[in-house]
């Protein structure tokens, strides 16, 4: 099987890259995803990047008010200023309209880093949770279409972010499995 190389050039031979892409193009028919959807959520980037900022502040303050979440986060301020950017990047490559193989790897690195660092996943939920929530308010009060074309527009960002929550949740469960297994050898 071959290993899957991801663009910061991780290596992990463990990940079968016919599996990933293969689920990948599961994912986005399980959602029924088309091009159309990708042109709506890159015709939303103008709207949504104008306010990346705010979502950003506003989940980072979300998290430092849950000490279980805030646990992961040992750098203090130093960190949370690097973890911005991450998100103010993860936000940006979520609206750029390429849904490749490239954008499934970048997500499959979430998850896998989230085991890393030992986040339970309650937190991903939640966290995408807040962000749809706050993406979806501000196409609610920024939207100048019609209101058919917001409802299919919505129905595009939903599907995206079940992608990417799908990903994550793929990724930290082969993540966790593999470090169980790992666990288990060493007995």
């Amino acid at each position: 099987k071959k290993s899957q190389k991801t663009e910061n050039g991780n290596n992990d031979s463990r990940i079968p890259r016919d599996r990933l892409f293969s689920r990948f193009q599961e994912m986005k028919s399980y959602v029924e995803w088309t091009a159309d959807d990708a042109l709506r959520i890159t015709q939303l980037r103008p709207i949504l990047a104008a306010h990346t900022s705010l979502l950003v502040d506003d989940f980072y303050s979300e998290i430092k008010r849950h000490p279980e979440a805030m646990k992961v986060i040992t750098g203090g301020e130093t960190q949370i200023r690097q973890l911005k950017i991450t998100l103010h990047e993860w936000l940006e490559q979520l609206l750029h309209g390429q849904y490749d193989n490239d954008y499934y790897c970048r997500r499959w690195q979430v998850g896998r880093r989230h085991v890393e660092i030992g986040l339970e996943q309650i937190y991903t939920h939640m966290a995408l949770a807040r962000l749809r929530d706050g993406l979806i308010a501000i196409l609610a009060r920024e939207w100048e279409g019609t209101p058919d074309a917001l409802a299919r527009a919505v129905r595009s960002l939903n599907k995206l972010l079940d992608i990417d929550l799908a990903i994550i949740q793929d990724a930290y469960e082969f993540e966790y499995l593999q470090r169980e297994r790992e666990l288990e050898r060493k007995r």
